[in-house]
């Protein structure tokens, strides 16, 4: 049961990093978006509401699947590349659902966002490994200080 609420914590935690992580990059791009119209920008139909709820879907598309990492069955590589494939996978469906994917101008402006979206994960991803990674470091220098 303990272990049951640690994976529990774990995956919340990542959720909502995960989640924060997508709505400040939704706000950013509207922002910039705002501020390349001159300040005008117009949206109709719920159209903000759709990116803002996707925004939240992508967060959620990363943060949950984290739960792989509980598997100690699977190697490291193998659980990142099945959390990075379901997050990237969600990424994309809701990116071509909400109309961030401009399909309607051709295919190299829609190739360039998906590659701009995947580089942001796996950007995101690498930096959260290593920041990952050192605080692991540092939490085993300090258990093998305790221990001499």
């Amino acid at each position: 049961m303990k272990m049951i609420k640690e994976n529990a914590a774990f995956v919340m935690q990542r959720t909502k990093t995960a989640v924060a992580i997508s709505s400040f990059l939704f706000l950013l791009g509207m922002l910039i978006a705002d501020l390349n119209m001159g300040g005008v920008y117009s949206a109709t139909g719920y159209t903000v509401t759709k990116m803002a709820l996707g925004s939240f879907g992508i967060g959620l598309g990363f943060g949950l699947p984290s739960i792989v990492y509980a598997n100690e069955k699977l190697s490291r590589p193998v659980q990142i590349a099945i959390h990075m494939v379901i997050g990237c996978a969600v990424m994309l469906a809701i990116a071509f659902a909400v109309g961030w994917v401009p399909e309607d101008r051709g295919l190299l402006p829609a190739l360039l966002a998906i590659l701009c979206m995947l580089l942001t994960a796996f950007v995101i991803g690498v930096l959260s490994y290593r920041r990952q990674k050192k605080l692991a470091e540092r939490i085993n220098r300090e258990l093998e200080q305790r221990q001499h």
